[in-house]
């Protein structure tokens, strides 16, 4: 996966906003081929959404159906899609829970940034695979005007 630092930044920023709960958001882009002929998920654009886990946003996260289908509206006017979401786990790894397994879509990436004491701990992206789970993917951090 590849993120502009500034997006990386707003999605810390909201993560430790949140706590004590998860934050949630999704994540707009396209996916290409890196230089080794793999698919590689580019962001361009990040949506914070609005956690509506009724209980339980301790420890977990949802994001409403219309909100979705907005962001999802928007990112279609800019030429692109929803590549994947991101959220936060309070003082626990940042590896995908069953909640994660089942909230992801096949082929969407799902970052994950673990917050320890309200301090960024660890981050992950996991690929969600169309059988099979997840497999994790390198995060590549870009300043703005490259990659």
């Amino acid at each position: 996966m590849q993120i502009h630092r500034r997006q990386f930044e707003i999605i810390q920023e909201h993560a430790i906003g949140e706590h004590p709960y998860e934050c949630c958001g999704l994540m707009a882009g396209y996916r290409r081929a890196n230089r080794k002929g793999e698919t590689e998920t580019v962001v361009c654009e990040i949506a914070p959404c609005t956690n509506v886990l009724y209980s339980g946003r301790e420890h977990g996260f949802e994001i409403s159906y219309s909100e979705y289908v907005d962001v999802e509206r928007e990112a279609r006017s800019m030429g692109l899609e929803i590549v994947g979401s991101y959220h936060s786990h309070i003082d626990s790894a940042a590896v995908p829970s069953n909640n994660d397994i089942n909230f992801a879509r096949p082929g969407h990436s799902m970052l994950i940034i673990a917050l320890e004491h309200r301090t960024p701990a660890g981050v992950t992206s996991w690929l969600r695979r169309d059988v099979g789970g997840f497999h994790q993917e390198p995060i590549r951090v870009e300043e703005a005007g490259k990659g």
